[in-house]
């Protein structure tokens, strides 16, 4: 019987084919682990997003409400969790404040009767509107960190 020596594989062949699946699936695992990492993020931010609207629903139908009673304070501040809705890890930061509108600039050669009406229609702008900025964080998905979304709105008392 005679032998062969092109038949079959050598063992550095063997090696080489072996390490070059060891690489291509390590770099498949590295894939799928950040594309796990990437879902559950993404899962969080879509859950605040939705408390983040239930919450801001809230608080403009309070802000509705206190302008029918008469009530449009310049400023406030809140905050507090989502334990009633289960959600104990995310909190939430509200902030209303009065919105300052400064006069426009009157062109040159115009009078100074137009700066004053620039200037009252400002004041007046900034007395009847609040702006609205609702965060919601929560901590990231090793805990070191905190992450969040911000809204900001704006309301006019008419």
């Amino acid at each position: 019987m005679k032998w062969n020596a092109n038949k079959g594989f050598t063992l550095l062949e063997v090696m080489i084919a072996i390490a070059i699946l060891a690489v291509s699936l390590l770099a498949i695992f590295n894939l799928q682990s950040t594309s796990l990492i990437g879902s559950a993020r993404a899962e969080k931010i879509s859950l605040a997003t939705q408390l983040a609207r239930q919450k801001m629903a809230r608080v403009l139908i309070d802000l509705e409400q206190g302008i029918l009673k008469g009530e449009f304070s310049e400023s406030k501040e809140d905050s507090g969790s989502f334990e009633e809705e289960k959600y104990p890890d995310y909190t939430w930061k509200l902030t209303v404040r009065k919105v300052d509108i400064p006069a426009p600039p009157v062109p040159e050669g115009k009078s100074d009767v137009m700066g004053q009406v620039f200037s009252m229609v400002a004041q007046e702008i900034s007395q009847s509107t609040r702006e609205v900025k609702l965060t919601v964080s929560w901590k990231d998905i090793d805990g070191s960190d905190e992450e969040g979304i911000v809204v900001t709105t704006h309301i006019v008392k008419m």
